[in-house]
């Protein structure tokens, strides 16, 4: 049993093993960046997930259009080309007006090329004639079809 002196040349058992070593503390930040560093290689790429999302948003807004028609009965076109793509109707004048949210329009952050029917009308008085168009920015690429019940999806 350790008896404890008074004075300053005094040392106690605790005094003596307080704090880390710099080898355990090299040890402890070596484990952690290397944990890091293996779980950002399995995130997906940022390009990859931004061009999953613009799709899946493009998908969704196309069918949201089409609901649009069927509850209103008033056609709406739809423009796509390498600057994005637009929604618009006429007003009771016969004038062209771009819709508004969820219809809105998209601006392409990167360089896209689009290939097939890039404007067409989605109208329930009309035939339900295939539409079927690609976009690309590589190195991506996606096809988006009309089914024949008049809704969009991916495509081959």
């Amino acid at each position: 049993m350790q008896i404890l002196e008074m004075g300053n040349n005094s040392k106690t058992i605790k005094d003596s093993q307080s704090g880390f070593s710099l080898l355990e503390v090299l040890v402890v930040l070596v484990i952690i960046s290397i944990t890091l560093g293996m779980a950002s290689l399995a995130l997906p790429k940022n390009d990859e997930r931004e061009w999953r999302d613009m799709n899946h948003r493009l998908i969704v807004s196309l069918n949201q259009a089409k609901e649009e028609v069927v509850l209103s009965g008033a056609p709406i076109n739809f423009q796509i080309d390498a600057n994005g793509w637009r929604f618009s109707a006429l007003d009771n004048k016969d004038k062209a007006y771009f819709l508004s949210e969820p219809l809105n329009p998209y601006k392409f952050e990167k360089n896209t090329q689009v290939e097939g029917t890039t404007e067409f009308t989605i109208n329930e008085l009309v035939s339900l004639s295939p539409i079927r168009f690609v976009m690309s920015q590589p190195p991506y690429k996606i096809a988006i079809v009309r089914r024949t019940d008049g809704y969009f999806e991916e495509g081959e």
